[in-house]
């Protein structure tokens, strides 16, 4: 079934989170490894991961540590 545009915005946050979880595999990354970054602990930076509720700062540093494209940026941020 196709996915509804009233839905969207509830359908981006779960794409990024799975798309976060699939750079960290690749990068070989863990959900602490990534906390300490941010400077939260693994059970929050779970919690943020299944609400998508990041900051400004905290996806900056996500960004980076994930060797993040520009590209990938830009397509992952529109709406």
């Amino acid at each position: 079934m196709p996915r509804v545009t009233i839905k969207k915005k509830e359908y981006k946050v779960s794409d990024f989170s799975k798309w976060i979880v699939g750079k960290m595999y690749e990068q070989g990354l863990t959900q602490a490894d990534l906390a300490k970054m941010i400077g939260i602990t693994q059970p929050s930076f779970c919690n943020r991961l299944k609400k998508g509720l990041f900051s400004y700062s905290d996806m900056l540093i996500l960004f980076k540590e994930l060797k993040v494209s520009d590209s990938e940026i830009l397509t992952l941020m529109k709406l």
